[in-house]
């Protein structure tokens, strides 16, 4: 027996190995054992040619797959004589069919099983072959929809399917990507997300196209909800500020191009913290939700009307004279201020309007600017006004942002000054306590009263720390005079902002701990008017501050509510009866009414009392007389540089109130 290089190889046996049958069945798999050697009995018995795959175990312990041919010679009484074949390894091959065989296993199960639609079309738009989830996605039986086109499913304002695929055929492109719209037999519209290939030959010519077609309905449906609701407002459903600001662009560039104006409104209701407060913050969400709705009854079919804010809503009109806008805007008053039923309540409610028109500078921001100051000059007016921006309201625009600049440099600049007015004890005529009062000191030399910049201060947001400023230098100046006059209280007025700011508890405290002031020794001072502002909120920051130990006054009182129910509500120390009535004290019968009501009402009430503005000798002998305890006003002093009243404090300074 003779053996090629090849077969030593194949074997992994050394070449001067004598070459025999039972090497090779040695090297026989054991399991293909059987197999081999009945195909060469079969060839050695009854001349069958000896044709067989089969595995060995090479020398080198390696498995190999095998194919081995041979024929055998047989002499003339038909014994076999001699044996001549070949053997070949095919390890590679064999190897490479199952891997294939695998794979289109694997294909197959994930073409049928596959979440994703899964599609086999022919040329002409006609699918061969489809798994489940396509039926699934169109709601239809594989029977309607193999073998026929799918334009009859598709979307009347989608261009069909095949169509596009065309073009890209005929171009050489190689896929296609998008989303398409379809009919299920129910009539309803679902999305997809379609990928097809167009699958070529190894020249380039189309054979069929293989597509995936993905469900996309509910993302759809989501992401619109996700893109409505961050372009509106949650509880109104109306444009927010973001999709107003696109609106009023597009507005104003169509009127550019057209030479048409766009008028805005900024809308505000007037009593809409009293509602909140006295029904309720649902209440309050219905208010607004009613309100929104009689607005958009009240605009022509293409206005936009947003809800900036709060209670504050925005109309956008393109293209109306002078003379629309006016009945426009008087609509909306007259509709807002039909009765509303709210629960059980019955609400009615009053708005304020500013109307600002654009110019060829317009700018959506100012715009929004010139729409919201014309609606605080609506509010001067009154509940339920109208009022347009114009040169007039231009120019004090323009002084206040003057002034309001100013202001921010004179605080910066160290220009203003805490002046102080003594309050006297009307018994004894003894300083008790001096209210610090803010003065301007401009740098034209002019001292600019409270009256003329505090409004826009507080429009402004700086008297948040001119506030803090203030009540630290009182402070100070209260932690010195203190030295010789121990029992001496200080009197700062809080703002609305400085109340409703967050920080107003940390900012007391803080001031308290730097200066060293007990906190009874100061009295913090607030209008009637302020309280009303958030009544539940007030309520929390007055009951934080009385638990510091500060002493809280209601100041102006009887210009306000003037009623017991809200003075028992806050927890007030004192009360300081305003000016105006005091003015009349023995001239005029209901202000001394008035007068000797709050002072007998309060000492019921355990409060103290101060009466502002006293000017003449009669006035101060007529509140001696009505019990008044302490009083304040040019007749005693007029607000003091600080130095005028310390020189008092060291002369020990007595007023005579005989």
């Amino acid at each position: 027996m003779t053996w090629t290089d090849e077969t030593y190889r194949i074997l992994d046996v050394d070449s001067d190995v004598t070459p025999s049958a039972n090497l090779f069945i040695a090297h026989t798999l054991a399991d293909d054992v059987e197999k081999v050697s009945a195909a060469w009995f079969g060839a050695a018995l009854h001349g069958v040619p000896f044709d067989v795959d089969f595995r060995i175990v090479r020398g080198d312990s390696q498995l190999r797959y095998v194919h081995a041919r041979a024929e055998i010679e047989f002499n003339d009484e038909h014994e076999p004589v001699r044996m001549a074949g070949t053997i070949s390894d095919e390890t590679e091959r064999v190897l490479a069919k199952s891997i294939t065989h695998d794979l289109e296993i694997r294909f197959e199960t994930g073409f049928d099983q596959s979440a994703i639609g899964t599609a086999m079309i022919e040329l002409d738009g006609t699918p061969v072959r489809i798994n489940q989830a396509v039926c699934d996605f169109f709601g239809r039986p594989e029977e309607e929809l193999i073998g026929r086109t799918w334009v009859e499913f598709t979307h009347p304002d989608e261009i069909p399917l095949l169509q596009v695929l065309q073009s890209y055929v005929d171009t050489g492109k190689s896929s296609f990507a998008g989303q398409r719209r379809y009919l299920r037999p129910d009539g309803s519209t679902i999305w997809a997300d379609v990928h097809v290939s167009i699958v070529r030959d190894e020249n380039g010519a189309p054979l069929y196209f293989f597509a995936h077609i993905l469900d996309i309905t509910e993302y759809r449906r989501m992401s619109g909800e996700l893109a409505h609701m961050a372009m509106h407002d949650v509880l109104t459903g109306l444009p927010n500020r973001a999709l107003l600001a696109d609106r009023l662009t597009q507005s104003l560039a169509r009127s550019k191009r057209g030479n048409a104006l766009v008028s805005v409104m900024f809308l505000d209701l007037d009593n809409f913290k009293e509602v909140n407060d006295s029904l309720g913050h649902a209440c309050g969400d219905d208010v607004l939700t009613h309100v929104a709705g009689k607005i958009k009854t009240a605009i022509r079919p293409g206005d936009t009307v947003a809800r900036f804010g709060g209670d504050e809503f925005v109309i956008v009109c393109d293209a109306a004279t002078d003379g629309e806008i006016k009945v426009i805007g008087s609509r909306i008053l007259e509709t807002i201020e039909e009765p509303m039923t709210i629960g059980e309540n019955q609400v009615r409610i009053t708005a304020s309007i500013g109307i600002a028109v654009s110019n060829a500078d317009s700018t959506p921001e100012t715009l929004l600017q010139n729409a919201d100051f014309a609606m605080y000059r609506a509010k001067n007016i009154g509940p339920a006004s109208v009022a347009i921006y114009d040169e007039e309201l231009h120019d004090r625009v323009e002084r206040n942002l003057a002034t309001t600049a100013a202001l921010r440099r004179g605080l910066d600049n160290h220009e203003f000054k805490v002046y102080y007015q003594p309050v006297i004890d009307l018994n004894t005529g003894n300083l008790v306590s001096a209210e610090a009062l803010l003065r301007w000191e401009h740098p034209s030399g002019m001292l600019v009263s409270p009256d003329d910049f505090v409004p826009l201060a507080e429009h402004s947001g700086l008297i948040i720390p001119i506030g803090s400023w203030v009540l630290h230098e009182a402070c100070e100046q209260l932690a010195v005079w203190r030295e010789q006059c121990p029992d001496l209280t200080i009197a700062v007025n809080l703002s609305v902002r400085q109340v409703l700011h967050q920080d107003i508890l940390l900012t007391v405290r803080d001031v308290l701990s730097r200066t060293k002031v007990p906190p009874s020794s100061l009295s913090l001072e607030l209008t009637e008017s302020l309280l009303m502002e958030d009544v539940s909120y007030c309520v929390n920051v007055l009951q934080s501050l009385k638990e510091i130990g500060v002493e809280l006054v209601v100041d102006d009182f009887g210009t306000g509510y003037s009623s017991l129910s809200y003075l028992s509500l806050f927890p007030f120390d004192e009360v300081k009866i305003d000016r105006s009535f005091i003015d009349g004290l023995g001239k005029n019968a209901h202000d001394s009414a008035l007068v000797a009501a709050i002072i007998a009402m309060s000492e019921a009430l355990g409060l103290d009392v101060t009466a502002e503005g006293i000017e003449t000798q009669e006035q101060m002998d007529l509140l001696k007389g009505l019990r008044c305890p302490k009083a304040q006003g040019f007749l005693f002093a007029r607000p003091l540089p600080a130095k005028d009243l310390t020189k008092m404090i060291r002369n020990n300074h007595r007023w005579s109130t005989d």
